[in-house]
């Protein structure tokens, strides 16, 4: 009960959409009570009935402004239901005045159409007044994930193209700065340029280290932050992928909120009532509300496999199974004494019967239509929400490679390249390359030490090693423990970014664990959970981090190389669970220049 008041306080019942579409059903109800209670003709009490529905909508409609600035939800669902029942007395009057046959010749006392009526809009408000909460609802969820979609796709531009973006990036910024400080040094160390001495050359190299090596360094040690857009742009924006229409339909889905609509028929109690005495009239409702345990049966009895059938086939076997299920009570109605066609005519009586019957057909298709276009929004929703997460795995994919990039490069320039520069500068300043032959050497190494550029750095990641050089470095102080029931290790060496990006997470976690937290044990367990996606979690028995600290170094190192993490300390230690990405076809990401 306290359900339906706050449903029947609430806006979505008096929205235009609402009202509009309940003035149709309203119509077309109290249509069909017209045509069983009048003794004459029914077009022109069905105009005048149309007339007077349309005055009573207007003035629920104008009434919208008071209600709404009721505040508590008890008397504004009050409000509203005395502003249906009003207007609806209003009505009844009306046509009682102009229409003298329906007040003189009616079996159906005014009460009993008041009543009726008022109950029949009030249902139709409810019932529409959900339906639209549940299509905005859907609308305001859509809009959310298209945004986000159209965040991630900014912040993604494809993976291929974002990838390539920023190995041209970098390619840029080592031919715009490296080359030419290499082609200074070639220059400088010719045999054929004329003799400068070594002092000379040694300040030229310097230069070079100071002007280019060193900031480049630099600049790849502190990249702009892994969710920077800057140069990129998108061939289109993602918009909101409207509901494909509906192509197949789930029959024992669309049954179900069927069930919804027989307790309506309590709706006819009061014409009922009116027409028969009160324990047949009860004996009616029971009967029809039989509708309920036919659609049950056929519902749960109904064959899985021919559960999802094509459009056209489930719109023909459901409206078997609605007329049959609605059918069959009303011909029960008929065959129980004292039935409805003793009191009022056989032929009244059954064109009322049939009417009731295809008027509770249009309802039960309009609510099970409602709910296949949800299924079909439903289904869109998924695909969104499937195409998000893609999206956000391959961000996670492309921040690893990147990184991997970045720390190849920047290990090439941090190490072969300065050491060959500051080992050149040495000798020269020393005096110990003096001849054509010793520059020509100091040449080829600086050279060599350049070429690392274009082979991606350091020899392939070894996870093995890694763990071996992290019990070793620790023993003693802490001991570490791995742990890999999946052999997902093996499995992940086929990808150097995520072998290397799971050995920097790992070296990170633990280091954090024993310099931090004081941890003697660490347990370090990678299992495999998507084809996508390798699973790593890391137990110790340390303090765990400070209450209220803030995110380091740490933790960024965590959101560039993951696709997500979380951390939870306990008195029992930290647990660090991360999810990282994986190719198993991947090859080595391609060096630029």
């Amino acid at each position: 009960m306290t359900a339906l008041i706050r449903r029947l306080a609430s806006r979505e019942v008096m929205t235009s959409d609402t009202l509009a579409i309940t003035f149709l059903v309203y119509l077309t109800g109290t249509s069909l009570i017209i045509v069983f209670s009048t003794t004459s003709s029914p077009g022109v009490d069905i105009a005048l009935s149309a007339v007077s529905s349309m005055a009573v909508f207007a003035l629920i409609f104008a009434s919208r402004g008071l209600i709404n600035r009721i505040a508590t939800s008890g008397r504004r669902s009050l409000a509203v239901a005395a502003t249906v029942v009003l207007a609806n007395v209003i009505r009844s009057l009306a046509l009682v005045a102009l229409v003298p046959q329906i007040g003189s010749g009616t079996s159906l006392p005014l009460p009993t159409r008041i009543a009726s009526s008022s109950l029949f809009t009030l249902a139709a408000m409810l019932v529409v007044g959900e339906l639209n909460d549940r299509r905005k609802r859907f609308k305001a969820l859509m809009t959310a994930l298209t945004a986000k979609s159209v965040e991630l796709s900014l912040s993604r531009a494809t993976y291929a193209e974002r990838l390539q973006y920023a190995n041209a990036e970098l390619e840029g910024s080592i031919r715009n700065v490296l080359d030419p400080a290499l082609s200074l040094a070639a220059m400088e160390m010719d045999p054929d340029t004329p003799r400068r001495s070594g002092i000379t050359s040694a300040r030229l190299l310097q230069e070079i280290l100071r002007v280019s090596v060193r900031p480049m360094i630099e600049t790849l040690a502190h990249p702009a932050g892994p969710h920077s857009n800057a140069g990129v742009q998108l061939a289109e924006w993602p918009e909101m992928p409207a509901p494909d229409p509906p192509r197949t339909i789930d029959v024992t889905d669309s049954i179900r909120p069927v069930l919804s609509v027989v307790p309506l028929r309590i709706i006819g109690f009061p014409v009922f009532i009116s027409t028969l005495a009160l324990g047949p009239a009860l004996r009616v409702v029971a009967i029809l509300t039989l509708t309920w345990p036919l659609l049950t049966v056929v519902r749960r009895l109904w064959p899985e496999r021919y559960r999802v059938l094509p459009v056209g086939r489930a719109a023909g076997l459901l409206t078997a199974v609605f007329i049959i299920s609605f059918g069959l009570p009303m011909i029960l109605v008929f065959a129980v004494p004292p039935d409805l066609a003793s009191t009022n005519g056989f032929d009244v009586v059954g064109w009322l019967g049939a009417s009731t019957v295809l008027f509770s057909v249009a309802a039960a298709w309009f609510v099970a239509s409602v709910f296949i276009f949800e299924r079909s929004r439903r289904l869109t929703e998924e695909r969104l929400i499937e195409v998000n997460e893609q999206i956000e795995l391959s961000i996670a994919r492309m921040r690893q490679e990147i990184w991997f990039t970045r720390r190849n490069l920047t290990w090439v320039l941090h190490g072969p390249v300065q050491s060959a520069l500051v080992s050149a500068t040495i000798r020269l300043e020393s005096g110990a390359a003096t001849d054509p032959a010793d520059r020509t050497a100091i040449w080829a190494n600086i050279a060599e030490a350049y070429a690392l550029l274009s082979t991606g750095g350091p020899a392939e990641p070894d996870f093995a090693a890694f763990s071996a050089e992290l019990t070793s470095l620790w023993f003693g102080v802490c001991e570490i423990s791995f742990h890999d029931p999946d052999s997902m290790i093996e499995r992940v060496s086929a990808d150097p970014s995520a072998t290397a990006a799971l050995i920097e997470v790992v070296r990170e976690a633990a280091g954090n664990a024993i310099r931090h937290g004081d941890a003697t044990t660490v347990d370090v367990t990678i299992r495999g959970t998507e084809e996508d996606l390798v699973s790593l979690v890391v137990m110790d028995n340390g303090t765990g981090f400070a209450p209220g600290a803030a995110p380091g170094i740490g933790s960024d190192l965590f959101t560039a190389l993951t696709y997500e993490w979380s951390s939870e300390s306990s008195s029992a230690g930290t647990r660090i669970t991360a999810d990282l990405t994986w190719s198993p076809g991947a090859n080595r990401p391609s060096a630029p220049h």
